[in-house]
């Protein structure tokens, strides 16, 4: 016996919350990463070639 082919709505729907757990495991990953940036001296971010005032615009960028 076959089973049933998903419907166009059933694979919208998929496709959607596919995306939606894409999204939410990269904000996750996002948040990880600005916890730790922000937790790391100075002295750390300049041994990477980072200024504590870039690190704004280089965690929106990734979003």
């Amino acid at each position: 016996m076959n089973a049933p082919k998903p419907s166009s709505f059933h694979q919208r729907l998929i496709h959607a919350l596919r995306g939606w757990r894409r999204r939410v495991r990269d904000g996750r990953s996002a948040r990880a990463a600005a916890r730790h940036l922000g937790g790391m001296s100075d002295h750390e971010l300049r041994d990477l070639g980072i200024g504590r005032s870039e690190l704004p615009a280089l965690l929106d960028r990734h979003r």
